[in-house]
């Protein structure tokens, strides 16, 4: 697995890429990308010896399990004790490691045009200067969660196998409104 370290170095790369400042903004949770199964149980094993397993979800028609660690991470200016370990799918990443960083940013709608509005009042421009960045992917996303009670819509940011994301709600509110359905 790529170190912490090296994550966070892409992570700031894009960021200065993207010209936009993070550092105010709560890391929601980190995510880890893997292709094999084996792996992946793996990391099951050793993320349940480092905290427990807050939830297991279908998104998007795979398993998706949250782990609260008993010790926070620390990727430069954040931390979380927050990891999203997806189960493998259709899907293959050029490699088996840390992805991406989730960042909320609160929205009056919880619409993929609200959060583009909160982006654009939180990030004037961002979008634009994007969707000029050859370099850069785009994607914005509904993930569809069984049982879901909130949607979460998602807008991403991809450059050199990293990525960050933001999405209207903390993984902890969208958890929270599961438990109660």
């Amino acid at each position: 697995m790529r170190d912490q370290a090296t994550f966070t170095d892409k992570i700031n790369q894009l960021l200065e890429t993207l010209a936009i400042d993070c550092t105010q903004l709560t890391l929601d949770h980190v995510a880890i990308r893997t292709n094999d199964s084996v792996l992946t149980q793996s990391l099951a094993g050793h993320l349940s010896e480092q905290g427990q397993l807050i939830s297991q979800a279908m998104v998007n028609q795979r398993p998706i399990h949250i782990y609260q660690l008993n010790t926070p991470l620390h990727f430069g200016a954040w931390q979380t004790d927050l990891v999203e370990l997806p189960f493998p799918h259709h899907k293959t990443y050029p490699f088996q490691s840390w992805e991406h960083m989730e960042f909320v940013v609160p929205c009056r709608h919880a619409t993929l045009s609200g959060l583009e509005d909160a982006l654009h009042a939180q990030f004037p421009g961002l979008l634009a200067r994007a969707a000029k960045l050859s370099e850069i992917t785009v994607k914005h996303s509904e993930p569809q969660v069984a049982g879901e009670r909130l949607a979460n819509p998602t807008i991403a940011f991809k450059q050199n196998g990293v990525c960050v994301k933001f999405h209207p709600y903390s993984l902890a509110q969208i958890i929270a409104s599961e438990a109660s359905a």
